[in-house]
């Protein structure tokens, strides 16, 4: 109770204003801690060594949060730098921004002004082909007055000429003159239907292609459609038969890579092996008719069999020495050569390697076998 009133007392005069108010507050709790160990002595000890372990633990805290005191500063300062210059850029870009804009008003006022001078030069245009065609009307009118003036001037030439037959000449030529004009003005509307109807064809026919061209392009179109055909169906038999062949390598390859090096290792051991009892001896050992008698020791046996056997494992040489001694403990023992013609003949070795002649030529000179 005294310690809880003495830990209260002295909580309540701190103030949680005061910039090391936690560690004022802790070594409230520590100063009432000690003396709950120098009261407790059973277990003083313990709690000193706790008390302890806690106090080295909050000195090195304290030491790490020290050290990062200064990588804290300088966070605070590189974050203020790299806002600064996000800022700088920002403003920036901001004015780029603005100078952009002003160029595409600027641009589009151009355009507008562009716009407005090619619509009055449209205008213009537009009112000088209206005059062009009115001008080209009253040229062609005044020709063709003066054309009937000329046939008038003519017929009253012929009208001057003549005085037998006044009176008919005069009516004949006013009947001349009268259906002039009206010829005149049939032409005058027939040229203007005439024109008319040539540009609204021009208008609507401009992108229709001749007949004489479409029935081209037409024969062309279905030459070719029949020779693609030809050539996709040529095409497809080329693809089955390279597909045919492809699978065809594939399965070649897979037996070839899975038998082809075990075959070529032993027939090139077996015909090197067959060509040098060949050159040496006159007759294969295993098929000629001489006794095969004698004796080899488990060393001359395993010599001659891993010559015969070059592409066998030690372990399978061994194994083939064990089954043919008659004690496989005994490493001393001696081997029959015929045991040894015998396991080369089922395994179908078709020829003895020099190792195997030495051997019995060894077994022959030697009747008593040595120990290894």
């Amino acid at each position: 109770m005294q310690l809880e009133s003495y830990m209260n007392k002295e909580l309540q005069t701190i103030s949680s204003r005061e910039p090391k108010y936690q560690e004022l507050k802790l070594q409230v709790y520590r100063d009432v801690f000690g003396c709950f160990i120098k009261e407790f002595k059973t277990y003083q000890p313990l709690l000193s060594a706790i008390k302890k372990e806690y106090e080295n633990t909050l000195a090195y805290q304290q030491d790490q949060i020290r050290e990062l005191e200064p990588l804290r500063s300088r966070l605070r300062l590189v974050t203020e730098e790299c806002d600064r210059k996000i800022q700088a850029r920002w403003a920036e870009e901001q004015a780029e921004i603005g100078a952009l804009k002003r160029e595409k008003q600027q641009l589009q006022k151009d355009i507008e002004a562009m716009r407005e001078k090619e619509k009055a030069t449209q205008a213009v245009v537009d009112h000088l082909q209206s005059e062009l065609s009115n001008q080209y009307l009253q040229y062609r009118d005044e020709r063709d007055a003066r054309q009937l003036l000329i046939w008038q001037l003519n017929d009253l030439t012929r009208g001057s000429v003549k005085e037998e037959h006044p009176a008919d000449e005069n009516t004949e030529g006013a009947k001349d003159l009268v259906e002039l004009q009206l010829t005149l003005k049939v032409c005058r509307k027939d040229l203007t239907k005439a024109q008319e109807e040539l540009n609204r064809m021009k208008a609507e026919y401009w992108d229709v292609v001749p007949r004489r061209n479409w029935d081209t392009l037409e024969q062309t179109n279905k030459q070719n459609l029949l020779q693609l055909k030809t050539l996709q169906g040529d095409f497809d038999q080329l693809k089955s038969e390279y597909d045919t062949l492809l699978e065809l390598h594939k399965t070649g390859s897979m037996q070839t890579e899975t038998h082809e090096p075990v075959t070529v290792q032993m027939d090139e051991s077996l015909s090197q092996g067959q060509s040098q009892i060949q050159s040496d001896r006159p007759k294969d050992p295993i098929n000629s008719d001489a006794p095969k008698s004698g004796t080899l020791t488990v060393q001359e046996f395993r010599t001659a069999l891993r010559s015969a056997f070059p592409l066998k494992s030690d372990q399978e040489i061994d194994e083939l020495v064990a089954s043919a001694q008659s004690k496989p403990d005994n490493s001393n023992d001696a081997i029959s050569s015929q045991r040894l013609h015998s396991l080369l003949a089922e395994s179908g070795a078709g020829a003895l390697s020099q190792a195997l002649e030495e051997s019995e030529e060894n077994a022959a000179s030697n009747p008593f076998p040595a120990s290894d």
